[in-house]
């Protein structure tokens, strides 16, 4: 809640002009930004285990995290003309366009957050639900179940023994039908 409010905060226009044209607020907003984004994740990937979600937990958090910054992000992606003053300068980098350089922070913003995040809600998922699939499957010998009604004890068949078992039935007629229905 506190990284989606920081979030929203610094996207303001008059915030962020304000912000590029003097160190300290500058420096200051993006030290909140990183504290913030710290708070969210600790719950997350905290240090402490104490602190952290069950799996359960993670998914619908993560989720409803991913939310709140498609507002900005939209924002700026679909601007018709530059939201941040500060930034509308005649030296460009890269030759992009102010239009051009904000739709594209817009879309990364959208775009690679989402995906970044519903990666890690994926990865999140199968930890949760696949944890002891892999103890299951097992080739080892148990107690539970007698090795004679999976391998058998007899020994294995040879082709001779097989072969001379197929020479003594006789092959079923035209008509015939083998099975005993």
């Amino acid at each position: 809640m506190v990284y989606n409010l920081v979030v929203v905060t610094t996207h303001i226009p008059a915030l962020v002009n304000r912000s590029a044209a003097g160190g300290p607020l500058h420096y200051g907003l993006h030290v909140i930004l990183v504290l913030s984004a710290l708070m969210l994740w600790t719950p997350v990937c905290g240090p402490a285990r104490e602190w952290r979600m069950t799996y359960g937990g993670m998914m619908p958090y993560l989720f409803a995290t991913s939310l709140i910054p498609t507002i900005p992000a939209g924002w700026l992606t679909f601007a018709e003309g530059s939201v941040y003053n500060h930034y509308d300068t005649p030296i460009r980098v890269w030759g992009l366009s102010v239009l051009s350089d904000q739709q594209l922070a817009g879309g990364i913003m959208k775009l690679g957050g989402s995906v970044f995040m519903w990666c890690i809600i994926i990865v999140i998922f199968f930890k949760r639900f696949m944890k002891n699939f892999y103890s299951n499957q097992t080739y080892t010998a148990s107690d539970g179940i007698p090795d004679s009604e999976i391998v058998g004890t007899e020994p294995p068949l040879m082709y001779s023994e097989v072969e001379s078992a197929f020479q003594r039935v006789r092959p079923a007629t035209e008509g015939e039908t083998t099975s005993d229905s």
